[in-house]
């Protein structure tokens, strides 16, 4: 069962434009929708509530003074129950991260919504960059933002890539002077413009990075080299392999399997570029047809799944760029 937020009325607290629809689920919107009307759309139009925590005892009420318990303004439904100190991001302030982006900036919003009953809301946006390699193989830049009401997640902003063909996607590499991704706890009240300046600005990453994968694309490497590294990767270390795992072998095979024949994997076989885009199919679409599209979602975004796309990237480009 997916995690996509489901409102009484049937309304799914999710919307895109310029993009397909998830599980055809979500409202379409046009290009260039305004942040109003892509609130609405992606069900971030309610707020997060707060109120004291009491309890009954044989002896009668009484508080609980250092907790506070969230819900929604909508449906009044609990959220969860943090500490005094926290700090509350609000769902339409993910969409309002946006307005100036867009409207002076160029940026273009492409998908927003919630998930968990809300207890997880994001927006992402085209940046207006991209890149072609050999005229076909396009790649887009965008900006994602995501914040939750439960405690478990930082509110975190960070530019991503997406490989038009399959919608592989991975965290661009900066420049040095910029951060690859920022996190705010709920600890500390979060400041849009802030996020904005420690980002940094995309130009000079992005330059970086497209001429990086050109570079990869350019790289002629064979078969067997493949193999050795996906090995070296994610076999476990001073065991033969004969002794490997079976999860290990399986992995290494998948990602052999999407290096010869994943999507759009004819644009790229025999290169460095198509040994990485291998691992961003895996680690972001995942393997397992029974695995929650969710979880993967979060997963590839921010958790393991993104670090191993982004090291195996980092590791293309140590070799060859």
């Amino acid at each position: 069962m997916h995690n996509l937020t489901f409102r009484p009325d049937g309304k799914v607290e999710f919307a895109y434009a310029g993009l397909p629809a998830w599980h055809k689920l979500g409202s379409e919107l046009k290009s260039g929708a305004s942040i109003e009307e892509w609130k609405t759309a992606a069900g971030l139009d309610w707020e997060i509530f707060e109120s004291g925590i009491t309890y009954h005892s044989i002896d009668g009420e009484h508080n609980f003074p250092d907790k506070r318990v969230l819900f929604r303004s909508d449906s009044k439904a609990p959220l969860s129950v943090v500490g005094s100190d926290y700090n509350i991001v609000q769902p339409g302030q993910v969409l309002e991260f946006f307005r100036d982006l867009t409207s002076l900036h160029g940026y273009e919003l492409s998908a927003a919504g919630s998930l968990m009953g809300g207890k997880r809301f994001w927006a992402t946006a085209q940046v207006g960059k991209s890149v072609k390699i050999n005229g076909v193989d396009e790649v887009n830049g965008q900006l994602l933002l995501v914040s939750s009401a439960d405690s478990t997640m930082s509110t975190q902003a960070r530019f991503t890539s997406t490989r038009v063909v399959c919608q592989n996607t991975m965290t661009i590499a900066l420049s040095d002077n910029s951060k690859n991704f920022v996190k705010r706890t709920h600890r500390s009240e979060w400041d849009a413009n802030e996020t904005k300046l420690d980002l940094g600005i995309l130009d000079e990453s992005w330059e970086k990075f497209s001429n990086g994968i050109k570079r990869l694309s350019e790289i002629e490497v064979t078969d067997q080299f493949v193999t050795d590294y996906f090995k070296s990767k994610f076999y476990a270390k001073n065991v033969e392999e004969k002794d490997q795992t079976w999860g290990a072998i399986k992995k290494v095979d998948q990602l052999m399997g999407l290096y010869r024949h994943g999507t759009g994997a004819e644009l790229t076989k025999g290169t460095a570029w198509g040994l990485v885009n291998a691992t961003t199919e895996l680690f972001t679409h995942g393997s397992s047809k029974g695995r929650d599209a969710n979880k993967q979602f979060w997963d590839s975004s921010f958790g393991k799944a993104d670090e191993t796309k982004s090291d195996v990237f980092s590791d293309m480009m140590e070799m060859f760029a």
